[in-house]
Order: C-alpha cells, then sequence, then structure tokens
C-alpha cells in the first residue's frame, strides 16, 4: 500500500485574520482528521484494485469471485500469488504459456522445467517456501497439461543454518568370564 499523501492543512486556506481565531483552528484541526481519513480511504479503494497492492479485505473480494477458499496457514503473499494465478488462467495452453504462467507464480529463474513430450512426462523442480503453493502450483498445472502426460513435481527447500552442533559419544569395555567346577 502506498504512504498518505501529505496535503496542506485546511487552516491554510482561511485568510490570515480567520487563522487567528482559536474556534477556527480547532475546526479545521477535527476536519483535517476527516480528510485524513476519506484519503486513506481513497488510497485503500486505490490499493485494492490491484492484485498486487491489495490488503485482506480486497484479497478476499477477488477470492470469492474465482470461488477460492484460502487455507488458515495462508499468508497475503500466498493468497495473492494464488488469485494472480487464477486470474490469469487462459487458454490455450502452450510450453510458452507454462513457462510464463511459472515465471509469474513461482518467480523467474526459481524453477526448472524438462520435458520429455515424446513419452509424455513432465519434470518440474520449484523452490517455493510459502505454505500451500506447492499444492496450488500442482492445481493450476493439472489444469494446464493433458492427462495423458506424467507430471513429476520436486520442490527443493533451501536454508541457511547457522547452529552448534553437540555430539557425545561413549565406549564401553566388558570381560565375560565363566566360571566352571574343577573335576
Amino acid at each position: 500500500m502506498a504512504d498518505t499523501i501529505e496535503h496542506k492543512k485546511l487552516i491554510e486556506y482561511l485568510p490570515a485574520f480567520m487563522q487567528q481565531f482559536v474556534e477556527m483552528k480547532e475546526i479545521m484541526k477535527m476536519e483535517d482528521i476527516e480528510v485524513d481519513r476519506i484519503e486513506s480511504n481513497i488510497q485503500k479503494v486505490l490499493d485494492n484494485a490491484f492484485m498486487n497492492d491489495c490488503d485482506e479485505y480486497g484479497i478476499k473480494k477477488y477470492e470469492e469471485l474465482l470461488h477460492i477458499t484460502p487455507d488458515k496457514e495462508d499468508t497475503l503473499e500466498s493468497r495473492r500469488a494464488r488469485v494472480l494465478l487464477r486470474w490469469n488462467d487462459t487458454l490455450p495452453y502452450t510450453w510458452r504459456t507454462l513457462k510464463r504462467k511459472l515465471d509469474t507464480f513461482c518467480g523467474k529463474n526459481n524453477y526448472e522445467l524438462e520435458g520429455d513430450l515424446k513419452n509424455y512426462s513432465l519434470i518440474v523442480k520449484t523452490h517455493l517456501s510459502m505454505p500451500g503453493q506447492v499444492q496450488e502450483l500442482e492445481k493450476m498445472i493439472e489444469r494446464i497439461i493433458p492427462i495423458n502426460i506424467y507430471v513429476f513435481y520436486e520442490n527443493h527447500l533451501n536454508y541457511d543454518l547457522d547452529s552448534t552442533v553437540f555430539m557425545g559419544s561413549a565406549t564401553i569395555q566388558t570381560n565375560h568370564f565363566t566360571i566352571e567346577p574343577e573335576l
């Protein structure tokens, strides 16, 4: 969402002699609050008109239009990605269309696509980290790819871990004695 635009205070629009009255100062101060609220609402409407900028309220409206039910663990970003993916779901589906959809959903260079179409197989390797993204990608690909093509999905998560590892070990020595009576 865009920041609120600073505007001229209403008291500054009045003639100088009126700006000196306490009553006018208080009235204009209260009116400034209302003008700020109106500007904020205008900005919210503008932001919600675009999927990349919308808030929870706006994304909910798009989800209702597209009959999408979000999961509880979905973030606003993952919901936006899902809405964008469904909104741009158009025919015909070509290799180029599939790549463009993957660019939109996964991000450029955030996936690998290998197709052996002579043997009716497709491998999609991604690096998705938000909850629900892999499932949404699978749904999208199932809508695009013909049913006679086998699709294999791989999602690789890369983590940089910086931690201390503690290791322990122990050794045990045992002696086994057999005591037998001598005859």
